[in-house]
């Protein structure tokens, strides 16, 4: 299966698309396109290149602004906010799952990410697993929690040489 992986448009079957988890269905049905017209997320959508209208998965990226841990070591001098960018959203239609396109989809996430911190500032990739039991999924790309020091927060973070050398690596 050759995948596609493109900037959502109105060529785009959204209705037909079915993750199984409602608010990322109703985010992709009725806002995944119009975000981008505002400048306020970017949604790319991964299609088959036999069936380019067909949408297999979706991710959204947008910018994102953290404030780090205290004991970050790299980047505890910066009492500010600082500049990040965000996986908001992933998901893999039904059909689709378990045949490596929510793989596919988080490395061109992380690839749009190392280009982007060529041309802006960005600490890093965050993202708010939905549930504890996708952790894993993410920190086998090297994910790391975003405050250590508390437990209680599922928040990760790829930090942005990470992003670079995995996409240096796979290109």
């Amino acid at each position: 299966m050759t995948l596609i992986i493109e900037a959502i448009s109105r060529l785009h079957d959204r209705n037909a698309f079915d993750c199984s988890v409602v608010g990322l269905n109703h985010f992709f049905k009725h806002q995944a396109r119009q975000k981008p017209v505002k400048h306020t997320s970017k949604t790319y959508v991964a299609c088959q290149d036999s069936r380019p209208t067909s949408v297999v998965g979706y991710y959204t990226l947008t910018g994102y602004s953290v404030l780090t841990p205290p004991e970050h070591r790299v980047y505890k001098k910066y009492p500010h906010p600082l500049s990040a960018i965000k996986l908001a959203r992933l998901a893999v239609d039904r059909s689709h799952q378990r045949k490596r396109v929510g793989e596919i989809l988080l490395i061109d996430a992380i690839n749009r990410t190392a280009r982007a911190a060529e041309q802006i500032s960005a600490i890093g990739l965050f993202v708010d697993p939905m549930t504890p039991e996708v952790v894993p999924f993410y920190s086998q790309y090297g994910f790391l929690p975003a405050d250590p020091a508390d437990s209680s927060r599922i928040e990760l973070w790829l930090p942005i040489d990470s992003c670079i050398d995995l996409s240096n690596s796979l290109s």
